[in-house]
This record gives structure tokens, sequence and C-alpha cells, in this order.
């Protein structure tokens, strides 16, 4: 708690969504009862509570603050940079990103998590099951990348946690095959998607046996 009552305008933190989502904040407000942070790349801002938590939004959404550590500074000034040219907006090429700034998105996650609040640890490894079975989906099942009819990112979302829970159960590959194959078919995907579920169960089963 001393930690995130320090929290003061210009630090940088990092929190997680209900879902998983990760947050690498820059704070732009604070009083002695709450924060305001923005997302550095989308720029969409969050009111924390001092406990390091958003209200709970009609969709179940929140974000939790998990570490406030300190950036080394080449890495804190790239994020100033970066969430400047976040809110500028610029047309193509001034908004490709930068080496430092590609650097900056790919690692910030795990400096964050090897410096976590105290009691944050179940809330990291809760949103790492999610998001590396959503990575799995996306890679291997529905691919994010495909030519035609690609998925949405957020397309999976709310089905994760139940998927999640299905694996921890654990479950059988055939009852995890079928559980896509449902998915599939009320989402309204193709065949073929649906046709990748048994292969797509193997792997959500080997990335389970890396959770205990």
């Amino acid at each position: 708690m001393q930690a995130l009552n320090a929290i003061t305008v210009g630090d940088v933190i990092f929190g997680l969504g209900a879902g998983g989502q990760e947050k690498l904040l820059l704070v732009y407000r604070a009083d002695s009862s709450s924060f305001s942070a923005r997302h550095v790349t989308t720029q969409i801002a969050y009111r924390f509570a001092r406990d390091g938590r958003t209200r709970t939004y009609a969709d179940g959404g929140y974000i939790e603050i998990v570490s406030t550590a300190r950036l080394p500074a080449d890495q804190y000034d790239v994020t100033l940079g970066l969430d400047r040219k976040s809110a500028a907006r610029p047309d193509y090429p001034d908004s490709i990103l930068s080496k430092a700034e590609i650097t900056l998105l790919l690692t910030h996650p795990k400096f964050f998590k090897a410096q976590l609040l105290p009691g944050a640890e179940a809330i990291v490894r809760a949103a790492d099951k999610l998001n590396g079975v959503n990575a799995i989906l996306h890679r291997e099942w529905d691919p994010i990348d495909a030519r035609h009819n690609p998925p949405g990112l957020r397309e999976y979302r709310d089905d994760l946690p139940a998927l999640v829970a299905l694996l921890e159960r654990p479950a059988s590959l055939d009852d995890v095959a079928a559980f896509l194959a449902d998915m599939a078919a009320r989402k309204m995907r193709t065949q073929q998607v649906a046709d990748r579920s048994q292969a797509a169960a193997a792997s959500l089963a080997q990335l389970r046996e890396s959770w205990v």
C-alpha cells in the first residue's frame, strides 16, 4: 500500500486488466485519494483509487496496478516519447515505431513482473494463464493473421476464463477440443477453425503443464 500511496504525476506504472491485458501507464494526475493514468499506446485514461484499482466497468472490466517499479532512465525517456507520439497521432511514416520503442513494448512486461507489488503474484499468474491460452488460440486455432475472415483481437475474451478453468480441472483433450468446437460454432467461425480443435487442445494441454 505504501508504494501505491507514493504514486505521483510522471510515474510510469504497470497494470493488468480483468482479462489479463497488460497496460503500460503514465500518471498525469494525483491527489491523496486517487490518481489518473493513461495507457501509453492507446491514450485511454483510467482513474484509480489508492488501492491501485479502477472501478469495475459495465462490461465487468477493470485495471489493477501490479508494479510501480522505476524504469531505467533511458526506457523512461522512451516511454515519454512514445506517449507524446501516441497523443499526436502522426501520419505514416512518422507513426512508425522506432527500434527503441519496439524494444520497450516487447520487454517492459518482464521488467515489471520481476518487481511486483506485494500480493500481486497471484494476479499476474492468472493473467499469464489467460494470455497464454489466448496466444495459442490466435496462433494455432483461429489465426489472427488469416487472410480471410480473421478473428477480432477480443474475439474470445469472454470465453477465456471458462477455458482456463476447464484446463485447470484438468479436462481431457477431447473435452478441451469439444469446448473449442462449440466456441467456434457459437462465434460462427469457419469449419477450418473447428477442424483445428484437437490439435489446439494438445497445445493447450502442453501449456497447462507449465502451470504446475
